[in-house]
């Protein structure tokens, strides 16, 4: 259901701006160079601060697929971020973003065969402009490293030859700028790319002899993605589906259980799609093991789009408190992404979150969390109320303890008789709620997927 409801579901209306480019500044007169590129800057971080909420919105609205949450994953797999020195245009990292939503659940030798002419990406590691003179070999490193088969799978020697076969390609961030394709589309410059024979992971590939855009693309790069699926198997199968289950199952910092990861990797490694393997994993008795039931913390991103999707709350704080809990969207820390695990919850951010989701609770109006709370259907009860509110804000079923202790907490020394006379009072039963909410938000079981 999950997956298909993501390939049902329509996709967010793109931003209004997705097309919209700069114009090259180093063309007008010099006094007025650095007002243009003091525009260009404003609006590449205007556009993708907007950019963020856009996303946040559409993880919000996305409640009953998996789309978002592997959106999300592929984000902090194939790392890229805004806050680099040259403008990085929104429009690139919206692209990018749409790329990760489109093939969230496709193929993974597919995904990284886009990912490598991605113009985010070629921008963010320095794969733009990339010449046989001088190849670049910054994404050539990241892609074994930390986008296929990990370290310890490849020498020096292949990253310098994988350099060598990405030589040669642009994109324009600039509308006048006069390239071939026009801007924001990748493109070859033949001139520029290294034409002789390289060796890559033990295997040869062959000079250029039609050095076109169509025939590098098919015979070295797509080539290239064959080799690392094909002489690292193994390694590239181990290291997404390890992947796959720290984020989905628990991401700690302990070797995941070995026949899980098997099973996985035999799915997996035999045509490399993306759905299957992750279906079995959230199929199998292992993922619902009680043992591996609220024992993974919430990213920000899921600990505050999860509360937010409830309740009425200004896009610009939700995303404030979200960079603030460790996690700020289109901008990881660095090229490995979010380290996850107990770095989202410790002694400075967890009171924090506390703090700000029991703010978000409290500045409810009080005829929108009435109206809230009578969704749940739960009549005068008030433990069948307190009980529904368990089981959607934490991840194991809800004990007699816990739905006694918030009950309690709801009717301040009341009887339970009494809540149904409360009711009748908007303000008061609002304000009892809101109490019981944020009492709720203090226990790290909410903090628990």
């Amino acid at each position: 259901m999950l997956f298909d409801n993501a390939l049902k579901s329509p996709a967010p209306t793109a931003p209004a701006w997705k097309d919209d480019a700069f114009k090259m500044f180093w063309t007008l007169p010099k006094d007025e160079i650095q007002k243009a590129l003091d525009e260009i800057y404003g609006k590449v971080y205007g556009q993708n601060y907007e950019l963020k909420r856009w996303w946040m919105e559409a993880m919000k609205n996305d409640n009953a697929s998996i789309r978002e949450k592997l959106t999300l994953f592929w984000h902090g797999h194939f790392t890229t971020k805004f806050v680099v020195d040259e403008p990085m245009p929104a429009q690139l990292m919206y692209k990018q973003n749409k790329l990760f939503r489109d093939s969230h659940q496709g193929n993974f030798k597919k995904l990284v065969e886009n990912i490598i002419l991605d113009p985010a990406m070629l921008i963010f590691l320095n794969g733009n402009g990339s010449n046989k003179k001088a190849p670049n070999e910054n994404f050539s490193r990241e892609l074994l490293e930390l986008y296929t088969c990990g370290i310890g799978n490849y020498t020096e020697t292949d990253v310098k030859e994988g350099a060598r076969v990405l030589s040669g390609w642009y994109v324009s961030i600039y509308a006048d700028e006069g390239t071939p394709p026009g801007v924001y589309v990748p493109f070859f410059v033949p001139e520029n790319h290294d034409t002789n024979s390289k060796t890559y992971l033990g295997r040869s590939i062959p000079p250029t002899t039609q050095n076109t855009q169509e025939a590098v693309l098919k015979n070295e790069i797509k080539y290239l993605v064959d080799i690392i699926h094909t002489e690292r198997k193994g390694a590239v199968a181990r290291f997404i589906c390890e992947k796959l289950y720290r984020f989905f199952v628990y991401s700690s910092s302990e070797n995941p259980p070995s026949d899980v990861i098997a099973d996985m990797m035999e799915i997996f490694s035999k045509d490399w799609e993306i759905k299957p393997v992750l279906m079995a994993l959230l199929q199998s008795q292992h993922f619902f093991d009680t043992k591996n039931r609220s024992v993974q913390i919430k990213t920000p991103a899921e600990t505050v789009v999860g509360i937010t999707a409830h309740f009425d709350v200004d896009g610009e704080w939700k995303e404030w408190v979200m960079v603030t809990m460790g996690q700020e969207l289109l901008n990881p820390p660095n090229v490995a992404g979010w380290p996850g695990y107990r770095q989202w919850m410790d002694s400075r951010t967890f009171p924090f979150a506390v703090q700000q989701l029991g703010y978000f609770i409290w500045n409810q109006k009080q005829d929108y969390i009435v109206k809230w709370m009578e969704g749940f259907d739960a009549g005068s009860d008030p433990k069948v109320l307190i009980e529904r509110i368990l089981r959607l804000f934490f991840a194991k079923e809800p004990n007699t303890a816990q739905v006694d202790k918030y009950t309690k907490i709801l009717l301040s020394g009341s009887p339970d008789y009494e809540w149904a006379s409360i009711l009748n009072n908007e303000e008061l039963a609002a304000f009892r709620l809101k109490i019981a909410l944020i009492e709720m938000i203090k226990s790290p079981a909410f903090h628990l997927n």
